[in-house]
């Protein structure tokens, strides 16, 4: 599946929520699927592909479903749920919920070049460094990247996936 075909359109209002995180995990799997990590950030997670969810999980057992035998790069995905200050430094890929400002602030700081792609939510995100930020348009998530941030890092980012979002810069 392209990740252009991916939109969200509700057909009720009970499935709102449940359709857009069904979105939202398949824009998480295409993102990392255009984005190249430096092949070191593998030696420490024996080889495995750490996406990683900070907050409340708005997933639930979609993303475990969505991501089931996929792979990243010819890695095996491990999802981690609040992992330990510790076990955040081997997430290739940080999902961030709806977090206070201060708390994003920390965050940045302690991610500021590294090679981890953070992915919001919050309207915030990316003002204070987020990289990619989920939004809704005419009731289809959209995506808006930060190539300041991820030009900090060692990450390399497709064409394919800029052209596709909105670009800020905060």
């Amino acid at each position: 599946m392209a990740l252009g075909s991916i939109v969200w359109n509700p057909m009720s209002s009970r499935a709102d929520a449940l359709e857009e995180y069904q979105v939202k995990a398949a824009f998480l799997y295409h993102f990392a699927s255009f984005v190249n990590w430096p092949s070191s950030t593998f030696n420490r997670t024996n080889g495995h592909f750490h996406l990683c969810i900070i907050g409340n999980d708005p997933f639930g057992k979609i993303l475990d479903s969505t991501l089931r035998d996929k792979k990243i790069h010819e890695h095996a995905i491990d999802i981690h749920r609040n992992p330990s200050k510790a076990s955040l430094r081997q997430c290739h890929l940080l999902y961030v919920t709806a977090l206070r400002s201060s708390q994003l602030s920390r965050l940045r700081n302690q991610f500021d070049n590294t090679s981890m792609l953070t992915v919001g939510e919050n309207d915030l995100f990316i003002q204070h460094g987020g990289m990619i930020t989920f939004f809704m348009d005419n009731q289809k998530v959209r995506f808006a990247i930060n190539p300041d941030a991820i030009n900090k890092t060692a990450l390399k980012v497709s064409s394919k996936l800029l052209r596709l979002a909105k670009i800020v810069s905060p």
